[in-house]
């Protein structure tokens, strides 16, 4: 663990209090950790600054992942949208071959 010194705007500073406090930004704070199987300590006020940062660290991370995969999927659908786009021409490709294969043995029967 790292110390590091830092200014609060009025807002944190207020979180930070109120999470000192039976208040529902409490109560929202500790079920997160219950869901991860953890107890928040609340005791003081860098304990309870301490909550926020890893609140908010999960919560980048998560967005970085969502990002990620929101990145993935519209590579993924570019690709299969150019590889449809090839199949169809490749298709029509074939289909004007056997066209002209049928039309030229059509006139070899004659």
């Amino acid at each position: 663990m790292k110390r590091l010194s830092v200014t609060v705007t009025d807002g944190v500073a207020d979180t930070v209090h109120e999470l000192g406090t039976e208040s529902m930004l409490r109560k929202a704070l500790e079920l997160w950790y219950a869901q991860r199987g953890q107890t928040p300590d609340l005791t003081s006020e860098g304990a309870r600054l301490r909550a926020m940062l890893d609140v908010a660290d999960a919560t980048l991370r998560d967005i970085c992942l969502e990002i990620g995969y929101e990145h993935m999927a519209t590579w993924h659908n570019g690709q299969a949208t150019a590889e449809r786009a090839a199949h169809r021409e490749r298709r029509a490709r074939s289909v004007a071959e056997w066209t002209a294969e049928e039309s030229a043995a059509s006139g070899e029967r004659r």
